[in-house]
């Protein structure tokens, strides 16, 4: 793994930001904030050599949920930094079971260790990263630099995780459904006569299977 250390202004906080992540730089500016804008492969803000935050709106949170990204970038947050943090922007209607939910809550906390912030706009989360960068660079004394190293790759570990969490649903069974249909997002929308198909999975299985992915919260 390589580090990058950046010199910081005396006086200054300074956060190592992802290009796309306009809208939030702009507000960090404004709170006095020195930005370093450049493409980063994991996170989206770096505050310190051991504090970064994935910036996540609810609706994306849900998605990476559904799809299993969450846990590729928990696993690639927790191997690059001591302190990862994601934090979740705003709220929707977008629709998730609770189970599903909870439990990927439960996983980012206790299997990952990683803390979750929730904050109401763009404008709260700059306040919210400039805070957190200030005390860890101002009275924690902690420098900041970039870690460049890889994403994990095994997403298909991740995927079978998730499925695997739902009750009654071994990770047998769920590598079984990813072999079949090819991704979370396909035993999501499938029937259960399909789900029915796969060896090991009976007719109770199956309703639970799809009531746990498609119930309303």
């Amino acid at each position: 793994m390589e580090t990058q250390k950046l010199l910081k202004p005396v006086g200054k906080t300074v956060i190592v930001s992802d290009f796309r992540e306009k809208e939030v730089i702009e507000h960090l500016k404004k709170l006095g904030a020195v930005v370093n804008e450049q493409p980063l492969e994991v996170a989206d803000h770096i505050c310190s050599e051991r504090v970064a935050i994935e910036r996540k709106t609810y609706d994306d949170l849900v998605s990476s949920i559904i799809d299993g990204r969450i846990f590729e970038q928990a696993s690639a947050l927790k191997e690059n930094f001591e302190k990862p943090i994601i934090l979740i922007e705003g709220y929707s209607n977008r629709e998730i079971s609770e189970n599903a939910l909870k439990g990927a809550i439960a996983s980012l906390l206790i299997d990952f260790g990683i803390s979750l912030l929730s904050t109401r706009n763009a404008y709260d989360t700059a306040k919210t990263i400039f805070w957190i960068a200030q005390k860890e660079q101002k009275e924690s004394k902690f420098g900041i630099s970039i870690k460049v190293g890889k994403k994990p790759k095994d997403v298909k570990r991740l995927q079978e995780f998730i499925l695997s969490s739902i009750p009654g649903l071994s990770t047998v069974l769920a590598r079984r459904l990813l072999e079949e249909f090819g991704s979370i997002e396909r035993v999501v929308t499938a029937e259960e006569r399909e789900l029915k198909k796969i060896e090991g999975i009976g007719e109770k299985l199956a309703k639970n299977i799809k009531k746990i992915l498609t119930e309303k919260y």
